[in-house]
């Protein structure tokens, strides 16, 4: 079993893309500038990391703030480490030594603090709760029931309800897997787990999870009834006279009732830009710039304007929206808030070898 660890940058990202020549970012001489034009608080804490990927597949960075930019590209393990650590604020860092000694973690933050669940090899199952000052610990070893099938499974995510800690996840592979929810009860130390019905289709990931772990991730309210979900299905394919099955991610905005126990549509066909679960909200931008907002206590939805004009890349930091327009010397950022702009910024490229960089690129923000 392949399991991969997608270990989000922190802030806002740009990833400049599509380059026409490799250059060895280690020694080039490219100088980028971030300048804001508007509400400058909003970016104290951001960083922006541009990425310029080589006709050879390779990825080069470098992380850019409002006080200059350094290049990151080719950094060992050790500079990765101590500048991820350097980013983790003081107050969260027992918790984030708890989660670094275990393998496939996954976190959440809601309004009592940080929860993170993670396996120690295929030994056992740890389940972490930081209340801000206190890290509390239990585990479920081998010899707890259930504690098996979900080490040897793959996870989608977390969430918490009536104050438990749920984690979905599939059973098995190809057509004869099934998706499960369990719950542990960390005073009783078991686990109880329920298969949901879903044919074909599978629960592939829980909106608002993290990898590992983020320090500064959207905090989601407990004891939501919706929770946000993306899905693949499953087809049969033909070719040559022979059929093989083809999973795909299913198009629409999705969510888990945990009342009904089903999964439900929220919204048909949508065609999801990006989104983001902050609080007791699911904000969905779409293809056409709106935006689709969901109370996920009670699953009331309405929609609102937000991009006039084309979209270009997109990313949510929390409940904020970066939104990356290209121009010949970089790109200008945009920040929404509700639905409404609160802030831009521009990265510019500021001398010749970062302006050779900028041609034919994308922008990314994450």
């Amino acid at each position: 079993m392949k399991r991969m660890w997608n270990v989000a940058a922190l802030g806002a990202v740009v990833v400049i893309g599509l380059g026409t020549f490799a250059v060895d970012m280690r020694e080039t001489k490219a100088e980028w500038e971030l300048a804001v034009t508007s509400n400058p608080e909003i970016w104290e804490e951001q960083t922006v990391s541009v990425y310029y990927q080589t006709e050879e597949g390779g990825n080069e960075r470098f992380e850019l703030t409002t006080d200059g930019s350094r290049v990151t590209t080719n950094s060992s393990y050790i500079e990765q480490a101590l500048a991820y650590d350097d980013e983790v604020d003081a107050s969260v860092r027992g918790f984030y030594r708890q989660l670094s000694g275990l393998t496939f973690v996954q976190s959440i933050r809601t309004p009592d603090g940080y929860i993170g669940v993670g396996q120690n090899g295929n030994k056992e199952i740890a389940v972490f709760r930081f209340d801000g000052q206190d890290v509390t610990k239990h585990v479920f070893g081998k010899d707890v029931n259930g504690s098996t099938e979900i080490m040897n499974g793959l996870w989608a995510g977390l969430f918490v309800h009536e104050g438990d800690i749920h984690v979905i996840y599939r059973n098995g592979y190809g057509t004869k897997s099934e998706t499960k929810i369990a719950r542990f009860d960390e005073d009783a130390k078991q686990i109880t787990m329920e298969s949901l019905e879903l044919g074909d289709e599978a629960i592939s990931t829980v909106r608002g999870t993290s990898w590992a772990f983020r320090p500064y991730m959207a905090t989601i309210a407990a004891d939501n009834r919706f929770i946000p979900v993306g899905m693949t299905e499953q087809t049969t394919v033909t070719e040559g006279g022979e059929s093989y099955v083809s999973e795909q991610d299913k198009i629409g905005v999705y969510a888990y009732d945990v009342d009904t126990k089903q999964v439900i549509e929220l919204m048909p066909d949508g065609d999801m830009w990006n989104a983001t679960v902050y609080e007791d909200q699911l904000i969905s931008l779409q293809e056409d710039g709106t935006e689709l907002v969901v109370d996920l206590k009670t699953g009331k939805q309405s929609t609102r304007q937000v991009i006039d004009g084309s979209v270009g890349t997109t990313s949510y930091v929390g409940d904020h929206l970066y939104h990356a327009r290209p121009t010949k010397d970089g790109a200008v950022i945009d920040v929404y808030q509700d639905g409404k702009a609160i802030s831009s910024a521009v990265v510019k490229a500021t001398n010749d070898e970062a302006k050779a960089l900028v041609t034919n690129t994308e922008y990314y923000v994450e």
